[in-house]
Protein backbone atom coordinates (compact mmCIF):
# COMPACT_ATOMS: atom_id res chain seq x y z
CA UNK A 1 0.00 0.00 0.00
CA UNK A 2 1.31 3.43 -0.81
CA UNK A 3 1.80 6.37 1.48
CA UNK A 4 -0.75 9.15 1.04
CA UNK A 5 0.13 12.82 0.99
CA UNK A 6 -3.26 14.27 1.81
CA UNK A 7 -4.84 16.52 -0.79
CA UNK A 8 -8.21 16.75 0.90
CA UNK A 9 -9.53 16.39 4.43
CA UNK A 10 -9.78 12.81 5.62
CA UNK A 11 -12.46 11.69 8.10
CA UNK A 12 -11.30 9.50 10.97
CA UNK A 13 -13.24 6.47 9.68
CA UNK A 14 -11.16 6.62 6.46
CA UNK A 15 -7.97 7.02 8.49
CA UNK A 16 -8.90 3.92 10.52
CA UNK A 17 -9.60 1.97 7.33
CA UNK A 18 -6.30 3.11 5.80
CA UNK A 19 -4.51 2.05 9.03
CA UNK A 20 -5.61 -1.55 8.44
CA UNK A 21 -2.90 -1.72 5.75
CA UNK A 22 -0.23 -1.42 8.45
CA UNK A 23 -0.78 -1.75 12.19
CA UNK A 24 -4.58 -1.57 12.42
CA UNK A 25 -4.63 -0.11 15.93
CA UNK A 26 -2.57 2.90 14.87
CA UNK A 27 -1.27 4.78 11.88
CA UNK A 28 2.01 6.61 11.45
CA UNK A 29 2.29 9.94 9.73
CA UNK A 30 4.46 12.97 9.19
CA UNK A 31 3.64 16.65 9.00
CA UNK A 32 5.54 19.45 7.28
CA UNK A 33 4.99 22.52 9.46
CA UNK A 34 6.31 24.93 6.80
CA UNK A 35 4.30 23.68 3.82
CA UNK A 36 1.35 22.50 5.96
CA UNK A 37 1.26 19.04 4.41
CA UNK A 38 0.47 15.68 5.99
CA UNK A 39 1.51 12.22 4.83
CA UNK A 40 -0.07 9.05 6.24
CA UNK A 41 0.93 5.42 6.20
CA UNK A 42 4.14 3.39 6.30
CA UNK A 43 5.91 0.95 8.56
CA UNK A 44 8.38 3.64 9.66
CA UNK A 45 7.96 7.41 9.93
CA UNK A 46 11.06 7.95 7.80
CA UNK A 47 9.22 6.48 4.80
CA UNK A 48 6.46 9.10 4.85
CA UNK A 49 9.07 11.76 5.67
CA UNK A 50 10.94 10.76 2.51
CA UNK A 51 7.73 11.10 0.48
CA UNK A 52 7.23 14.64 1.77
CA UNK A 53 10.88 15.48 0.99
CA UNK A 54 10.44 14.11 -2.56
CA UNK A 55 7.38 16.38 -2.78
CA UNK A 56 9.49 19.44 -1.88
CA UNK A 57 9.60 19.51 1.92
CA UNK A 58 12.77 20.15 3.90
CA UNK A 59 13.51 17.42 6.45
CA UNK A 60 14.00 19.98 9.26
CA UNK A 61 10.33 20.95 8.88
CA UNK A 62 8.96 17.40 8.95
CA UNK A 63 7.82 15.87 12.24
CA UNK A 64 6.49 12.39 12.98
CA UNK A 65 3.28 11.46 14.74
CA UNK A 66 0.99 8.52 15.44
CA UNK A 67 -2.75 8.25 15.73
CA UNK A 68 -3.68 5.44 18.12
CA UNK A 69 -7.16 3.95 18.14
CA UNK A 70 -7.03 1.72 21.25
CA UNK A 71 -7.87 4.52 23.68
CA UNK A 72 -10.79 6.02 21.75
CA UNK A 73 -12.48 5.37 18.39
CA UNK A 74 -11.71 8.97 17.38
CA UNK A 75 -8.00 8.38 17.81
CA UNK A 76 -5.34 9.79 20.08
CA UNK A 77 -2.66 11.97 18.51
CA UNK A 78 0.87 11.52 19.83
CA UNK A 79 4.28 12.74 18.78
CA UNK A 80 6.69 9.83 19.23
CA UNK A 81 9.03 9.25 16.32
CA UNK A 82 12.68 8.80 15.47
CA UNK A 83 12.10 11.45 12.76
CA UNK A 84 11.67 13.97 15.59
CA UNK A 85 15.24 13.53 16.79
CA UNK A 86 16.80 16.75 15.50
CA UNK A 87 19.73 17.73 17.76
CA UNK A 88 20.67 20.65 15.49
CA UNK A 89 17.20 22.08 16.20
CA UNK A 90 17.54 21.45 19.98
CA UNK A 91 15.21 18.45 19.81
CA UNK A 92 17.22 15.44 21.01
CA UNK A 93 14.20 13.26 21.81
CA UNK A 94 11.53 11.29 19.97
CA UNK A 95 8.87 13.73 21.14
CA UNK A 96 8.60 17.38 20.11
CA UNK A 97 10.13 19.54 22.86
CA UNK A 98 9.27 22.97 21.45
CA UNK A 99 5.66 23.74 22.37
CA UNK A 100 5.22 26.13 19.43
CA UNK A 101 6.37 23.47 16.94
CA UNK A 102 4.14 20.87 18.59
CA UNK A 103 1.15 23.22 18.56
CA UNK A 104 1.71 24.11 14.89
CA UNK A 105 2.07 20.42 13.96
CA UNK A 106 -1.14 19.52 15.78
CA UNK A 107 -3.03 22.43 14.20
CA UNK A 108 -1.98 21.30 10.70
CA UNK A 109 -2.78 17.63 11.35
CA UNK A 110 -6.23 18.55 12.69
CA UNK A 111 -6.86 20.74 9.63
CA UNK A 112 -6.32 17.69 7.37
CA UNK A 113 -7.75 14.89 9.54
CA UNK A 114 -11.26 15.16 10.93
CA UNK A 115 -11.04 14.03 14.55
CA UNK A 116 -14.51 13.78 16.09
Amino acid sequence: MEIKILTQKMPMDEVRKFAENWYGTMIKGTVDIAREKVALGSDYHIESCEELVKDGSHQNNVWGFNIRFEETPDGVLEFDSMVNIKPALSNPSRSINDDSVKSKAEEIIRSWIIFK
